[in-house]
């Protein structure tokens, strides 16, 4: 018999509103616990080497990567408090605090995602996809898994977001599992779409325009090395490292996920199937394609035209305002604008530590044990790379890359490695993790699928074999880099 007393009807409702009183004061809790750590390190002496003004821009950047950690805020309102904080406390002057907002690298990302806006009001990423795909027959699995891997790196000009590259491999990847009859979770079913996962949301560090953190983390360059590891130098950089984590993680997934005796017996049986062609492009993606291939002429050519990437950019991005391909409505909401608030809040974080002397004293304070790997430079890059990935148990790709430029790029020099290097090889290693809540992209692949594509199980296994793919791909790059004289 049901007790509907009024102690059983009092405990009830006690227990539902439980959950929502705990969350309203869990932020509270988190936001006074990350003013208490900065309010600590305000009142502290000053350390050997820092000033007062250093150490108040230590004690704001203690609160902004508190918030970060704890997930309080998106990361953009955490910027928009380090900027108010620098003007407001008198840390440093507003032209300094502000000085993120006037570089190219910001309008380049203005850019950027304007044109990952206007891709992602067609399907024309879906279609050169399944055009490519279309010309293989549905047996030939390992080319499928190549061509999925291939694929989704070459897609990280065309659509610089991950959660978009993440969301668009769903649909390719489940069609050529149903053309191969693959059971939901089986290994074939898992390892067409884990290929198409890790090629398209996971190889992000090929191009410079890969993704929000590779910009985020080029940012914080000099505005000369800016200048110098633009676009090309870019991709020159993280070339060999791409082709050895496609051609480790190729041979991973076929290890790791074995077809089925039952699943190698129907490919076999269907030797002449192929997915169904997704039709005629349409006008605008094909004047999207035209654009697109014009802007990454002009990225390639700038040492010739001697036109920032910036305003190459901005310019393909009004093509599309032009012909109305991105209308003022999309311009509008399709834009993460509060994203571009973040990227000029980390343009300005770096400047306002190069005021405070911060960057100075921190490779100081490094000096002595850097000397130590400055003729191992493996060493150094392979430190880099575990650091990147304890930082990224704790936080997201963009602030993870924001925090490796701020800690690793001034140190590069005293290693005798260019930054661009080491900012290649934070970027590959802050890709990978290993837990889903850890990535926003992975998630969108598991979901979208609902659920029936991959186990999580399967997906750590092929996750693992990326850590070790990444630690391969650096130390076979290092004499290649060594080469091309960004390593002494």
């Amino acid at each position: 018999m049901e007790n509907n007393s009024p102690a059983t009807q009092v405990y009830t409702a006690a227990i539902k509103a439980w959950p929502a009183h705990t969350e309203r004061v869990r932020e509270p809790l988190l936001i006074l616990f990350a003013l208490a750590l900065g309010t600590v390190v305000w009142n502290m002496p000053p350390l050997a080497g820092v000033s007062d003004k250093g150490t108040h821009f230590l004690a704001t950047m203690i609160v902004a990567v508190s918030l970060w950690v704890l997930d309080v805020f998106d990361e953009y309102v955490v910027g928009l408090m380090l900027l108010l904080s620098w003007v407001v406390l008198d840390i440093v002057p507003t032209k300094v605090a502000l000085a993120g907002f006037s570089q190219n690298s910001w309008f380049f990302t203005i850019g950027a995602l304007g044109i990952a806006a206007a891709i992602g009001k067609t399907t024309l990423l879906q279609r050169l996809a399944a055009r490519l795909l279309g010309w293989i027959m549905i047996h030939r699995q390992n080319t499928y898994l190549f061509a999925l891997l291939s694929a989704g790196v070459l897609s990280g000009p065309l659509l610089p977001t991950g959660k978009a590259r993440a969301a668009v491999a769903v649909p390719i990847s489940q069609a050529i599992s149903d053309a191969a009859a693959f059971a939901p979770r089986s290994n074939g079913s898992a390892s067409i779409s884990l290929a198409a996962f890790i090629g398209f949301s996971q190889m992000s560090f090929l191009f410079l325009t890969g993704g929000e953190h590779c910009l985020i983390g080029w940012n914080f360059l000099p505005p000369a090395l800016k200048t110098e590891f633009g676009w090309l130098s870019w991709f020159l950089v993280a070339l060999p490292p791409a082709l050895c984590v496609v051609g480790f993680m190729l041979l991973a997934i076929k290890f790791l996920l074995p077809l089925s005796a039952q699943e190698k017996e129907y490919l076999a049986a269907h030797t002449g199937l192929s997915l169904k062609d997704s039709g005629p492009l349409t006008r605008s993606e094909w004047t999207i394609l035209a654009t697109l291939l014009l802007t990454v002429l002009g990225w390639l050519t700038t040492s010739l035209h001697g036109i920032n990437e910036a305003w190459v950019a901005l310019a393909a991005l009004l093509v599309f305002l032009l012909t109305g391909i991105l209308d003022k409505k999309s311009f509008q909401s399709d834009i993460d604008w509060g994203l571009v608030l973040f990227f000029g809040a980390l343009n300005s974080m770096a400047l306002v530590a190069e005021h405070t002397k911060i960057d100075a004293w921190f490779v100081s304070l490094s000096a002595p044990s850097l000397g130590q790997l400055a003729s191992r430079p493996l060493a150094f890059l392979l430190g880099v790379c575990l650091l990147a990935s304890a930082i990224r148990l704790l936080l997201r790709k963009t602030p993870t890359a924001a925090l490796l430029a701020v800690t690793v790029l001034p140190l590069s020099e005293l290693a005798g490695i260019h930054p661009g290097v080491v900012l290649v090889v934070g970027i590959m290693a802050g890709e990978c993790f290993f837990l889903g809540y850890q990535d926003g992209p992975y998630q969108i692949a598991y979901a979208g699928a609902g659920g029936r594509a991959f186990s999580h199980a399967q997906a750590r296994k092929v996750l693992g074999a990326k850590y070790l793919a990444t630690f391969f791909a650096v130390a076979l790059s290092v004499p290649y880099w060594t080469f091309l004289g960004f390593i002494r």
